[in-house]
């Protein structure tokens, strides 16, 4: 009879422990705990590229069967979702060969096609609107964000342009969450795949992940801009909201090229770390900026920014 290794043993309780810690300091820090859950994948992926996928495997079910009864079940399906799945589909892809970008693209699906048997299985079998469940929670959550200031003592005609503004952002949420989701998946995972690069040069493990300064998406990607640009002059709700979603989703991978071309010139002119670092913080601050980085992916289709000019 063959008996696990008992360093195998070792790393599946070390990864376990550390991904539930994770987790819950995610699910019960309201803010302080978005870091940790964003890196709640990184143990099961570690030891999965160290071990194998069998000790990824009991990993996942481990923290799964521990969040299951330390949780609720709407927790370990946002585990699964997040985290679990992200922890086996990435390592298997980069142990492939198959570089970084198509790692993120296929932990996404993965969230994806969960997401999607949870939707149907509430749809068909409970009955269930997800998407009236998910517009009342918007709703409940910036009725309580108004609340909050009322007992703050604001004025009351900054109170109004306040309860405004978080309408109409809710209503905006309220539409395009679904590209939200899969964009929060990607950045998620584009994180983890980051430390695990810092991982494997620590370590001195081989990790085939490619250079962010490389990534360029196809050219005919740029239709999938124009058509659903033109999509939303159209007056029906339903096809306004598939093209308003598919456009967020473009324009992220745009944000990445321009994201590469930021870091292709950062390196060309050797640009200060300290500089590099207040660029990155407004980046995470400014929305506006992220818009012109996207832009400047866009126009990098046709300026080619990263090709050498010649003399």
């Amino acid at each position: 009879m063959n008996f696990p290794d008992k360093g195998m043993l070792l790393d599946t309780c070390k990864g376990s422990v550390a991904t539930v810690a994770l987790f819950l300091a995610y699910i019960t820090l309201p803010l302080a705990g978005v870091l940790p859950g964003i890196f709640a994948p990184l143990p099961g992926m570690y030891y999965t590229l160290k071990n194998g996928k069998s000790v990824g495997i009991a990993i996942v079910l481990i923290s799964a069967g521990s969040l299951a009864i330390l949780a609720n079940p709407m927790t370990l399906f946002l585990y699964l979702v997040q985290s679990g799945l992200m922890s086996l589909v990435m390592p298997y892809i980069l142990a492939k060969g198959w570089g970084g970008a198509r790692a993120i693209a296929f932990s996404v699906s993965a969230g994806l096609a969960c997401i999607l048997l949870v939707v149907l299985f509430a749809w068909l079998v409970r009955g269930i609107d997800l998407h009236g469940e998910i517009l009342k929670g918007i709703n409940s959550s910036i009725s309580q964000t108004v609340k909050l200031y009322e007992k703050s003592g604001l004025k009351e005609e900054d109170l109004q342009s306040l309860r405004q503004g978080m309408e109409q952002a809710g209503a905006m949420i309220g539409r395009v969450y679904p590209a939200l989701i899969l964009v929060g998946l990607g950045a998620v995972a584009g994180f983890n795949l980051l430390m695990l690069r810092k991982m494997a040069e620590k370590f001195d493990f081989q990790l085939s992940i490619g250079e962010l300064k490389n990534f360029r998406n196809p050219d005919n990607l740029i239709w999938f801009v124009i058509v659903p640009g033109f999509a939303l002059l159209l007056k029906n709700a339903d096809v306004s909201m598939a093209a308003l979603n598919l456009l967020v989703l473009v324009l992220s991978l745009y944000f990445m090229q321009g994201l590469a071309v930021t870091v292709h010139t950062f390196e060309r002119l050797s640009v200060s770390r300290l500089v590099r670092t207040t660029f990155y913080v407004l980046l995470a601050l400014q929305p506006y900026l992220a818009v012109a980085l996207a832009l400047f992916g866009i126009f990098d289709l046709w300026g080619n920014f990263r090709t050498p000019k010649q003399k």
